[in-house]
């Protein structure tokens, strides 16, 4: 996968400080995951992160918040798991 998608990333912008991404305290409902979410949650391309981090992230040493999970979330993920999220209307389709 190409990686060119990286220049248009919202944590890639002047100023933005990379350490933001990769807190001590990685809890969900934390001040630092919280501020990192905030900032994956108007990136233009926080699809292909996600993307590109869930093919090639070793799951012995993920870290950080990408793509605005964090490492715990990413496995979760990996396993195939459904992450929480707000309900999805019903539509009148039965499945």
């Amino acid at each position: 996968m190409t990686t060119s998608w990286r220049q248009d990333a919202a944590c890639a912008r002047p100023g933005m400080d990379p350490e933001s991404f990769y807190p001590l305290d990685l809890d969900p409902d934390g001040l630092a995951v919280t501020a990192a979410r905030r900032v994956c949650g108007v990136c233009p391309v926080r699809g292909v992160c996600l993307a590109d981090v869930m093919a090639s992230e070793d799951p012995a040493r993920r870290w950080g918040v990408i793509a605005g999970l964090t490492p715990d979330e990413r496995a979760e993920l990996h396993r195939g798991h459904v992450l929480p999220g707000p309900a999805l209307p019903r539509t009148g389709v039965a499945a």
